[in-house]
């Protein structure tokens, strides 16, 4: 091969002439006559071990491994049209930032077998459940990594090759054309990226023994040290990941990142340990330095950043740092947000514990003076406990082995989170109370195959909660001069706000939106609300399934462990239609319809998108106008 050095490094390249288009072309690199790799760069990877699991209803006319030739390293393929696409959504734009409600989602385990933990989520069971999601009113999914990792059955937290999508799940058309279908119903997509560390078939581990490796520490220098550590110090290791990003930006049309493990990927130097050139390894590793203000961390993202806007500047940048408000102050100061974990707080309260049920944290400013908008905080994600278990496990009295209360008081939570400013994370079936545990014994993630549990919906009061975090979605969606800085907020939902009920107020001009929470276990209580109108000035906009709250004066009387939350006229934006005649219709809204009673004769239904509804019977949860005779209504539906 040719070589030319370059800033310290040596670079080798052939040109090869006479492929034919569109035909794949398998390749490895032999280094040294010794190492056997596949390319860092490959755009599809071709695995001897695990491929000839995969079905070919998965990737139908994978290329063949041709292990009569080879067969103990990854090959990269090269095909003149692997990255050919005819986009239908050519130039998406999603909301702002901190409007965003995530679908955190993993496709294995996301569909496939029900009630079964097998692993065989596809692209094409997502596919078929992207009407769902369009309907519980997200308006961006997370993928956890795709990016081709070790084995057919991962988290993805354990990458090979940052070029390429994992086969277990699809083609990478299959992935283009979920890009495709999730704009098309007006949601982004996020991909999870993990630049903190690699499994063991990366062609730059493999090159090398780990004593002299240029890409790799031998260990880390910071406490979160997982598989192999990348040295963040060599300038090749960042290119890569600059390219990489860049590359699922314009290759796959994404629309954003979240950044696994932030917290490693500051520079060597920064945790302050002591290094061993000898043995390329680290000591004297703790966490407090690793939780330590870091200065490095921030200028790496910014550096990662940068690189993204040079082909598309509104990209979304979400950092897992969970590290202390200064650090991730600055960060924000960049337009990056910040992974906020209220897990704790959010399972205190579902089980029915005044004590550490803090959620005002949902909302950034309250959050340790977080900047507004800098946070995208979650009740679950697949790093922490389902709330719905704990409640099964160390619920108070009347909760524990109770559902019909769990979901409640699950749905309680789902309505402070939503109903606070800022944007926000659903980690998938929570929305109607999945209850497999998440951990180990030892408290470690427990990464094997959940059940895929599609059928809890047949539950009433699951199926109850699931409509609840949609009215509360479809309330954001209709309402976005709500939700947007400058509008005055007022959280009181910390743990003194338990025996006489929280309550959270926003207020832009004459818009106002309250959302009240009875936290008790046990009986129903009339709540205090600082109304800033007569009662009949409100109307209500959602409430806990099967709940009929009661509105008198200046409170809300609600059972326990119940919400609500009330608005004002004119609250979903969309423009009235006055008309002088006196109608002689009544017009309001059930569970799952719209009821109209008198005598009509012109009929016409929207959702607060604007699309016409056909029926008024088997409806989604959300706000409908309802035009009869020329006559406007807003309806809830639940």
């Amino acid at each position: 091969m040719h070589y030319q050095d370059y800033n310290g490094n040596r670079y080798f390249w052939a040109t090869i002439s006479g492929l034919a288009a569109d035909t794949d072309y398998p390749y490895y690199y032999l280094v040294d006559g010794q190492y056997k790799v596949g390319d860092p760069y490959a755009n599809l990877v071709l695995d001897p071990w695990n491929d000839r699991y995969i079905s070919p209803t998965v990737f139908p006319d994978m290329p063949p491994y041709p292990s009569d030739k080879v067969s103990d390293v990854p090959l990269a393929v090269y095909n003149s049209s692997i990255n050919d696409y005819e986009w239908k959504i050519k130039n998406f734009k999603g909301v702002d930032q901190s409007a965003l409600v995530i679908y955190e989602l993993l496709i294995r385990d996301f569909n496939g077998t029900e009630g079964q933990s097998l692993g065989n989520g596809t692209i094409a069971g997502v596919m078929e459940k992207l009407d769902y999601l369009k309907e519980l009113g997200v308006n961006a999914i997370e993928l956890l990594p795709v990016m081709e990792f070790n084995g057919n059955n991962s988290w993805g937290y354990n990458p090979n090759f940052y070029f390429a999508p994992d086969k277990a799940y699809g083609t990478p058309d299959d992935y283009r054309k979920l890009v495709d279908a999730i704009h098309e119903r007006g949601m982004a997509v996020i991909l999870d990226v993990v630049f903190n560390q690699s499994d063991g078939l990366h062609p730059w581990y493999r090159m090398y023994d780990i004593d002299r490796n240029p890409f790799y520490n031998g260990t880390a220098p910071h406490s979160y040290s997982v598989l192999n550590d990348w040295n963040q110090d060599n300038q090749l290791v960042q290119q890569q990941f600059k390219d990489a990003l860049i590359y699922w930006l314009t290759s796959y049309n994404v629309d954003g990142f979240r950044f696994d493990l932030v917290k490693g990927l500051g520079s060597n130097q920064s945790y302050n340990a002591t290094y061993d050139q000898s043995t390329n390894t680290w000591s004297g590793v703790t966490e407090d330095k690793t939780n330590a203000y870091n200065a490095s961390r921030v200028a790496r993202m910014k550096e990662l950043h940068d690189a993204m806007r040079t082909v598309k500047p509104d990209a979304y940048f979400i950092n897992e740092d969970l590290a202390g408000a200064k650090e991730e102050n600055e960060m924000s100061e960049d337009n990056e947000t910040n992974w906020a974990n209220i897990n704790n707080a959010s399972c205190q309260f579902a089980m029915g514990w005044q004590s550490g049920s803090n959620l005002n944290r949902f909302y950034a400013p309250l959050d340790d003076n977080r900047i507004w908008g800098s946070t995208v905080s979650y009740s679950e994600s697949h790093d922490e406990e389902r709330m719905a278990y704990k409640c099964e496990q160390w619920g108070n009295t009347g909760i524990k082995g109770n559902v019909a209360m769990t979901m409640r008081r699950l749905g309680s939570v789902a309505a402070m989170m939503l109903m606070s400013p800022g944007a926000h994370m659903i980690w998938q079936f929570q929305e109607f109370g999945a209850d497999e545990t998440t951990k180990n014994s030892d408290g470690s993630n427990n990464t094997s195959p959940k059940k895929v549990v599609w059928n809890y919906l047949n539950d009433p009061d699951r199926a109850g909660l699931k409509q609840s975090y949609s009215e509360l979605c479809a309330i954001r969606n209709g309402n976005p001069q709500m939700f947007k800085e400058g509008v005055t907020t007022v959280m009181s939902c910390d743990e003194s706000n338990w025996a006489n009920g929280r309550t959270i107020k926003l207020s832009n001009g004459t818009d106002e939106l309250y959302c009240i929470v009875n936290p008790n276990i046990t009986g129903s209580k009339a709540i205090d609300v600082p109304f800033a109108k007569d009662a009949a000035q409100y109307h209500l906009l959602s409430a806990s399934y099967g709940v009929e709250p009661s509105l008198s004066g200046k409170s809300v009387t609600l059972p326990a462990g119940a919400y609500a939350v009330y608005g004002t006229a004119g609250m979903t934006d969309i423009e009235e239609i006055i008309d002088d005649v006196t109608p002689q219709v009544n017009v309001y809204g059930g569970i799952g319809e719209i009821i109209i009673e008198g005598d009509y004769r012109e009929l016409d239904i929207f959702n607060i998108s604007g699309q016409r509804i056909r029926g008024t019977s088997g409806l989604p949860a959300t706000i409908y106008i309802v035009i009869v005779d020329g006559t406007s209504y807003k309806v809830v539906v639940r």
